[in-house]
């Protein structure tokens, strides 16, 4: 054995980087301590006089990022520090330090809300402050009474399909809290640090915040819960706006791309003006296996976008299906399905909404059990008027099981690494297809 360190020769130093890079990337993939490298090995196994820098030094950092996957890197248990912050260690900082943590990836100016309409200088801006939740009240909680669709309502910001998203995910405890960690309050170890987990490009990101909020009035300008006091539903939007550079940046969206980040599960689309005849059954299966679902109504034109049908449907809107039923009405099976308005307000007015007749005719204790009233967003329809009403269903399936049939399969999971490439690879937005 002889040391690779001191025995081949420099011919110039950018040679011997390079061959370093090429004999560090072999050792990667046979699994060699560099230091077993003998010189008959590297003869026989590198070229004397590589010539590609840049593709030895990616091969290595490739051959290492395999490696550390292969060890659980990117699981829900193990995920990625986005952009390096590590939660724990900065949170041990400012407990010994006792200052409250500064996210400086992502401060509290007016950057990071928004690059036109709420960009620096909009008139949407003036009058924004920046406050932490022990400010905005004397008891903040993380969460109150248990995570609930109902602590979600939208604020200021055009991203109804986010908080459709967020509102399917409630209705799942075991997903929520994979991406909502419980390791966090405003009480025990409170450092003003806060962290989620999102699925991005086939690896969990754990992503880092501060909890300053942006306020106006002394109110949450954005997303907020009814309970004024419980804020993980605020903090867990400026994480994602983190992930996406900027509050504004969530503007306008598909509640599917959402349902992907939140769960990394596989994702279908249904139009309902050709709707397969066991849809009912499909959704039902579903909602049983844990799946997320999010329903739409088309526009025509922009001009329509968020118009309130005479029904109080709000088109180009976001809806959460979090629901289905069936019931005895005047003796035949009646289907249903519940579905939220993320507003958390503006519901359906007609047929089995609050208050309407058809609740009188069927039996008294499935309408106590259904029939919630309460201006809260959430209401039922007749699964024929859904039909007539909405465009598309959307459904992220968590489960490897068909969703159209009572048999089990089994999927093969193929992940592809590779880049986005202007002119090749690179698509549009999931709203506008045809530019993928």
């Amino acid at each position: 054995m002889c040391s690779w360190l001191t025995h081949f020769p420099l011919e110039h130093s950018l040679r011997g980087n390079v061959y370093l890079l090429h004999l560090l990337a072999w050792c990667l993939i046979v699994h060699l301590p560099v230091g077993q490298v003998s010189e008959s090995t590297e003869q026989s196994c590198l070229p004397v006089h590589p010539t590609e820098p840049v593709a030895m030094a990616a091969l290595a950092a490739g051959v290492a990022k395999q490696r550390a996957i292969a060890q659980g890197l990117g699981s829900n248990q193990k995920a990625v520090k986005y952009l390096g912050q590590d939660f724990e260690i900065l949170r041990k900082q400012c407990l010994d330090s006792g200052v409250l943590f500064k996210d400086p990836e992502f401060p509290a100016c007016p950057s990071v809300l928004g690059y036109k309409d709420l960009g620096p200088g909009s008139p949407q801006t003036q009058g924004i402050t920046w406050k932490r939740p022990p400010e905005l009240c004397s008891n903040p909680q993380f969460i109150v009474g248990g995570a609930t669709r109902t602590d979600i309502c939208q604020g200021g910001l055009g991203d109804c399909w986010l908080l459709a998203a967020i509102a399917s995910l409630t209705l799942n405890e075991k997903l929520l809290y994979r991406v909502v960690p419980r390791d966090q309050n405003f009480q025990k170890n409170y450092a003003g640090i806060f962290h989620f987990q999102f699925w991005q490009y086939g690896e969990w990101v754990d992503v880092v915040i501060d909890d300053r909020l942006p306020t106006k009035n002394g109110e949450l300008l954005f997303l907020h819960s009814e309970e004024r006091n419980e804020f993980w539903s605020a903090l867990l939007e400026k994480a994602y706006a983190k992930l996406n550079g900027s509050y504004e940046a969530l503007a306008g969206g598909s509640t599917i791309e959402g349902f992907e980040d939140f769960t990394g599960g596989i994702s279908e689309f249904y139009d309902l003006k050709k709707a397969p005849g066991n849809l009912y059954h499909i959704i039902r299966k579903a909602l049983q296996a844990g799946s997320l679902l999010g329903c739409s109504i088309d526009v025509s034109s922009a001009a329509e976008a968020e118009a309130i049908t005479r029904q109080k449907l709000v088109k180009s809107h976001a809806y959460s299906v979090t629901g289905i039923e069936e019931v005895d009405f005047r003796g035949s099976p009646e289907k249903l399905i519940r579905l939220r308005n993320p507003w958390g307000e503006v519901e359906w007015s007609g047929a089995w909404s609050d208050d309407a007749p058809e609740w009188n005719y069927i039996d008294p204790r499935r309408k106590e059990e259904l029939d919630k009233k309460a201006e809260d967003g959430e209401f039922w329809m007749s699964f024929s008027d859904f039909l007539k009403q909405f465009s598309r269903l959307e459904i992220c399936n968590l489960s490897p099981d068909s969703l159209s049939s009572e048999e089990v399969h089994k999927w093969n999971l193929v992940l592809f690494s590779g880049r986005w490439t202007r002119g090749s690879t690179a698509g549009g937005c999931q709203n506008y297809p045809g530019s993928s």
